[in-house]
């Protein structure tokens, strides 16, 4: 019973998967509920006295459209204010599923005022009719809301197995490494003049907004980062491809957290490994680099941020090659 409750706990503990709450999901949602709702409707009004969807006369339809318009705005008004409460309130589970029935109660309201003012049925009350709207409501909402969020799960599990085996198959080649270092220093006959240490951090950890390490990543692997809304897009190489992991942090603490390596900002969204930077060059009175992965799009120089990219590659890249 004990560890059943702690499961429990930490599944109503546990944060929402981050692609529920980005803007693209957040429109993926909306449009799937709107379609589903509408083919949910059609086949439901015949069986059912409590709903007066109808567009055999002018004023049923008019009345149906406005309130399929309202419910649509509650629930795109709704999952704004979501998105911009992300970083200040911590989106659990439970708290989502809450957030979840007050859309559905505040749209079984508004059904319930719309029959009683416009088709009011004898012989139900207006406590039934809330009932049967908010059940109705619930059902509606319910299989969209689901479907999108097994998904979102799914995505979120996905990034994280791939950012797993990153990680193992890093530290099996560094524990391969350090063999091979082993058998060279048994095996040298030679002793070479010591060269100088470079001081550049060669693993890097990322942490996300709640101070959970989400991805250990070796410097030479990192390519750039890209900031989407709340949001950084990791984008490094893995297993000979160019693959990105969603990290759900600000641009300024990652900037503080990558001091003092090779990544330096360049633009207001993109921070770059100037050791993969390949080309930079000067297209209409705009800066663009091209990093030595060609599948990799160019990347934008801001004017504000050019000088100290053209200085960081004066003072890093001769050290490097030295």
């Amino acid at each position: 019973m004990s560890a059943t409750k702690n499961s429990y706990m930490a599944i109503k503990e546990r944060e929402i998967p981050k692609f529920l709450v980005s803007r693209r999901y957040i429109s993926v949602v909306i449009a799937f509920i709107v379609l589903f709702s509408g083919l949910f409707l059609f086949i439901y009004q015949p069986f059912s006295l409590a709903v007066w969807f109808s567009s055999s006369d002018s004023l049923s339809f008019s009345l149906s459209l406005l309130f399929y318009i309202l419910s649509i705005i509650i629930l795109v008004i709704s999952r704004m204010v979501m998105y911009y409460m992300q970083d200040r309130v911590e989106l659990t589970t439970i708290t989502y599923l809450w957030w979840i029935m007050g859309e559905n109660l505040a749209i079984s309201l508004l059904y319930t005022l719309f029959t009683i003012q416009f088709f009011p049925v004898e012989g139900i009350s207006t406590p039934t009719i809330a009932t049967r709207a908010l059940m109705c409501v619930t059902l509606i909402l319910a299989i969209p809301n689901a479907l999108v969020s097994f998904y979102a799960a799914y995505r979120a599990k996905c990034e994280e197995l791939q950012a797993t085996q990153y990680r193992l198959q890093r530290l099996s080649e560094d524990y391969r490494l350090l063999e091979n270092s082993r058998e060279h220093q048994l095996r040298a006959a030679i002793i070479q003049q010591p060269q100088p240490q470079d001081s550049t951090p060669r693993m890097i950890n990322l942490y996300d907004n709640n101070g959970t390490l989400r991805l250990t990543l070796n410097i030479d692997s990192l390519y750039y980062l890209e900031s989407e809304d709340n949001y950084i897009k990791v984008f490094y190489k893995h297993n000979d491809k160019i693959v990105s992991y969603m990290l759900r942090c600000r641009t300024r603490s990652i900037e503080e957290s990558l001091k003092g390596t090779c990544m330096v900002r360049c633009h207001r969204s993109f921070i770059v490994n100037i050791n993969k930077i390949s080309v930079m060059e000067d297209d209409h009175r705009m800066h663009y680099l091209s990093l030595s992965d060609e599948s990799i799009k160019r990347i934008p120089v801001s004017k504000s941020y050019y000088e100290t990219l053209v200085t960081s590659l004066n003072t890093i890249i001769p050290t490097r090659k030295a």
